[in-house]
């Protein structure tokens, strides 16, 4: 019986570990006419230091067996599907698509056998349902999959404007951890520079809280991404009706409300931390005599400083000490159940949350790259009768 393997979350990255590579080959070898759909975060073009299209090039000549492998299963006719991810989601346009082909060196008829789409794909005839699962996290929606322009969620603003200049890819990992344990992790690992590190965060925190909202352009995507609701559907067997009952299943994101950004990035207990730091320096001062810069005397603007800083500290704390953990796995969940309702799928595959999470009508991939168990790396395998079973590299 023939089958698809449906590979998420492979992160290749210029860094990344030559080990999830050598997996990787080892499976397109033993597996050498299977269809293979990469579920999306394939190519961390998000952390890569330069042009979505210039990344796709960097990565793959990084790892050139891998995208000589895929070019050698196109010249026998077997396909490749890239699903788009947040990190990849320029992976799915025209210039993406383009790139992407161009370096992995297939031309002529072979071409059409690499493919990616910006959305989700059906195999086993609509039996499966495959997308990468990020526009049920509010952290990792787009504004409408179909949109022209990839817009950054909030995790991939961090991810470029802190993350990757500080090299702090481990903490991708753990964004999901309180800010105490993050600050924790941060001073453990860059000790005297922890203070440049930190204020790198809050910067970029408030840039992106500044993106949010208003000048978020979620209204004018998403009428852009209705005029191509039929083109797609014809594509990929669903009318428009269809789709857009699955896009009003998606979560509103994050970056499309102010207040929900600036909570999310933790600021309402960074700038209650630095109150609650500074006013207690200025008041130790005050106890030796010191005054502030206007003259008056530092205990008696520290101490209220400090006060303020300590009970809004406690009070966020109080109200839930981890507000997002475990958020978007219970998410990717519903998102699964309700694409299963609209569609009418056996089952349905996400990946995104890197953990392999199922129910009665949902697979989650896992990472390929990150999540590796005793058994091996996980993937799953689609039969053509719909079967989906998970399976290790």
């Amino acid at each position: 019986m023939n089958s698809t393997l449906v590979i998420g979350d492979l992160h290749l990255r210029t860094f990344a570990s030559p080990s999830v590579v050598e997996a990787l080959l080892a499976l397109l070898g033993r597996e050498p006419d299977a269809h293979l759909v990469l579920s999306g975060d394939t190519l961390d073009i998000a952390a890569e230091p330069c042009a979505p299209t210039d990344a796709v090039a960097r990565i793959l000549a990084r790892f050139p067996d891998v995208a000589r492998a895929l070019a050698e299963r196109a010249s026998r006719g077997v396909r490749t599907t890239f699903v788009a991810g947040n990190h990849d989601a320029a992976i799915a346009t025209p210039e993406g698509l383009s790139a992407l082909r161009d370096a992995l060196g297939v031309r002529g008829d072979d071409q059409a056998l690499i493919d990616a789409t910006p959305w989700f794909v059906r195999l086993a005839g609509g039996l499966v349902h495959v997308e990468h699962g990020h526009v049920f996290d509010p952290d990792g929606a787009p504004t409408h999959p179909l949109a022209p322009t990839p817009r950054d969620d909030v995790g991939i603003r961090i991810l470029r404007g802190f993350i990757v200049p500080v090299g702090a890819h481990e903490l991708v990992h753990v964004n999901a951890e309180t800010p105490l344990r993050l600050l924790a992790r941060v001073i453990v690992k860059y000790g005297p520079r922890a203070p440049e590190v930190i204020a790198r965060y809050v910067a970029t925190a408030v840039g992106t809280v500044r993106g949010a909202g208003k000048r978020f352009p979620l209204a004018e995507d998403r009428a852009l991404a209705q005029q191509r609701l039929r083109s797609f559907a014809e594509r990929d067997g669903l009318d428009p009706e269809t789709l857009e009952a699955l896009q009003a299943a998606h979560a509103t994101p994050t970056m499309a409300s102010a207040t929900e950004a600036f909570l999310r990035l933790y600021l309402d207990r960074v700038f209650a931390t630095i109150a609650l730091c500074g006013g207690a320096g200025m008041a130790t001062a005050g106890v030796v005599g010191l005054a502030t810069p206007v003259g008056v005397p530092a205990m008696l603007c520290g101490v209220p400083l400090a006060t303020a800083g300590a009970l809004a500290l406690t009070a966020s704390i109080v109200a839930k000490t981890n507000r997002y953990h475990g958020r978007a796995d219970r998410a990717l969940q519903a998102g699964a159940d309700a694409i299963a309702e609209i569609t009418g799928a056996r089952t349905v595959v996400l990946g995104h949350v890197h953990v392999a999470s199922e129910g009665p009508r949902y697979r989650n991939t896992a990472s390929f790259a990150f999540t590796p168990g005793a058994e091996g790396r996980p993937y799953l395998r689609v039969f053509d009768d719909g079967e989906v079973r998970r399976a290790f590299a």
